[in-house]
């Protein structure tokens, strides 16, 4: 699978800012108007105080939610942890997962934020530019925007606002379980993240999709003993 070289990703805090601005201003943000076929998961997993990264995309096809194709890999990451700047730490060895792919995905779904971000431009919208196709912020936290609580029944949620704007939604994914936090990345709108996450989610509080990315991840850097 193929991407776009956007940028270099050795660089320092002000250069990391300087292209959040920069790549925010080309962010499409649309309805997406067909059903998904096939739909990706993408997590990235490390221990604590390691500089070993690893990541994992699984993708999945409907409606039966079949894997299709699994990927991973590994890679040291010097990039600090700094709140925003996420993508510049993680982004570097999930690509190099997405790159043995031999499937391309309808859609992505990625554990982080879209543009309900500072800059607007979170993990899932600066993979989606660098990808080229729509992606969805799907985090276990909030980063930036105010809400209210949405009720406590699957399939409930209330607007999440920054700056005067809606920039995605406090969704509950299962019964009396804490919201996730889904917000567009890229090509794709609030209302399409919204449906695309409730119709994989299959009983927990992750879909589906990042749900087994996640365990994937696990697997494999528990299996290298990290």
């Amino acid at each position: 699978m193929k991407y776009l070289d956007l940028h270099k990703w050795n660089i320092s805090y002000d250069e990391a800012i300087k292209i959040q601005h920069e790549l925010s201003n080309r962010v499409i943000i649309q309805p997406f108007k067909t059903k998904p076929k096939l739909i990706a998961g993408a997590d990235v997993s490390y221990s604590k105080g390691s500089d070993l990264f690893f990541s994992g995309v699984v993708i999945f096809q409907m409606p039966d939610l079949f894997i299709v194709e699994e990927s991973t890999a590994q890679d040291k990451v010097d990039f600090p942890y700094i709140p925003g700047l996420l993508s510049f730490r993680e982004s570097p060895v999930l690509l190099k997962a997405f790159d043995k792919l031999k499937t391309v995905p309808d859609v992505v779904i990625l554990d982080g934020q879209g543009i309900a971000h500072p800059r607007g431009l979170g993990i899932a919208s600066h993979i989606g530019l660098i990808l080229d196709i729509p992606t969805i912020g799907c985090a276990k936290n909030v980063l930036v925007g105010k809400y209210e609580t949405p009720s406590i029944e699957a399939g409930e949620y209330t607007p999440l606002i920054y700056n005067n704007k809606a920039v995605g939604v406090a969704l509950r994914t299962k019964k009396n379980v804490s919201p996730v936090f889904v917000s567009p990345g890229y090509k794709i709108d609030i209302p399409s993240a919204i449906e695309i996450v409730l119709n994989f989610c299959r009983g927990y509080r992750l879909p589906e999709p990042t749900r087994q990315a996640h365990l994937l991840v696990n697997r494999v850097r528990i299996t290298r003993g990290v």
